[in-house]
């Protein structure tokens, strides 16, 4: 256990072990560029567990060349239950804190430096970085904010100076103390992808758990978007999307709020059928994804959770 003193605070430090998690599903090019930018880091005080879920392709031998790395493959079953299942491991074996991190994402040498320091210094917050466009350096792709009608449905994209404390954060890159993880029980694995972030951070705060955005340079992030599920299309990304979205505002919302996010859900989804033209989603999958985001379950059905299944190569 490696003790971690805060630069923010030089009195009082905590003992931080830190776990990066990496889900993966498959785009191993982008995953083998985010291990080496993890392997040129000025602190190596750290374990990365690469969450496989599922990935059709067998992982490259190379990412069994890193030391830090600890390689988990489960059943596909999405995002969420993909992160529990590796939280639950580093869970069980000692770690502090989690880092959710993206495999299609770029950062700077002292990024992982900088988290320990901050974890140190907020032992008990959740914390998340500003995010940029990776093609755009300097335009945000998302900064996370205050809880309204408009998450559903709009990247919070403001340009913070300070460190603020927040309702929303995203999962792309978060930074979450493993007692807090456990207490809410992760993220809710009825999101099969996408808003699993935005429910975790609202039950979050219900249970009292602080949440900052952080503007250290160093944390700063740069995000490819979505490289993992646009190559299998548009529509494919988008049926996932609106089903998580209506179960999102159901779970979120209430009285006139949800009334609103409910109508907004219509232009909304016009805006979608015009964003990806020429392509044109399937009547039926269309209808599919309205249907579970309504009911929960497309089939009527209840959902059956996925079977994990452990690979313990390289597991500390």
């Amino acid at each position: 256990m490696t003790l971690v003193e805060s630069r923010e605070n030089t009195v009082a430090s905590v003992p931080v072990r830190l776990a990066v998690i990496m889900p993966v599903f498959g785009n191993w090019g982008d995953t083998l560029d985010c291990l080496r930018m993890l392997a040129g880091q000025t602190s190596q005080e750290f374990r990365l567990f690469l969450a496989d879920d599922g990935s059709p392709e067998s992982p490259p031998d190379a990412i069994h060349a890193f030391p830090f790395v600890t390689y988990l493959r489960k059943q596909h079953g999405g995002f969420a239950s993909t992160c529990n299942f590796a939280a639950d491991v580093a869970a069980d074996a000692g770690y502090t804190h989690i880092l959710l991190l993206n495999n299609d994402t770029s950062f700077g040498p002292s990024f992982i430096e900088v988290w320990l320091a901050k974890a140190a210094a907020s032992p008990q917050a959740i914390m998340g970085p500003v995010i940029c466009y990776f093609d755009q350096p300097d335009v945000i792709w998302y900064s996370g904010g205050p809880r309204s009608v408009v998450v559903p449905f709009v990247r919070l994209r403001r340009r913070f100076t300070e460190q603020t404390a927040v309702d929303i954060l995203t999962g792309c890159v978060l930074l979450v103390p493993v007692p807090a993880w456990t207490r809410i029980n992760g993220f809710d694995e009825q999101y099969e992808l996408y808003y699993e972030d935005f429910d975790f951070m609202l039950r979050a705060r219900e249970a009292g758990v602080p949440a900052y955005l952080v503007i250290e340079p160093e944390l700063r992030v740069l995000h490819k978007v979505s490289r993992s599920a646009l190559h299998r299309g548009r529509w494919n990304r988008d049926y996932r999307m609106i089903a998580t979205r209506l179960l999102f505002i159901r779970r979120r919302y209430a009285g006139m709020e949800r009334v609103v996010c409910l109508g907004a859900s219509i232009p909304h989804l016009a805006m979608v059928a015009l964003q990806n033209i020429p392509e044109l989603p399937n009547p039926r999958r269309l209808w599919m994804a309205i249907r579970k985001g309504l009911t929960d379950d497309a089939s009527g059905e209840p959902a059956q959770p996925s079977v994990s299944l452990r690979d313990s190569r390289n597991v500390p």
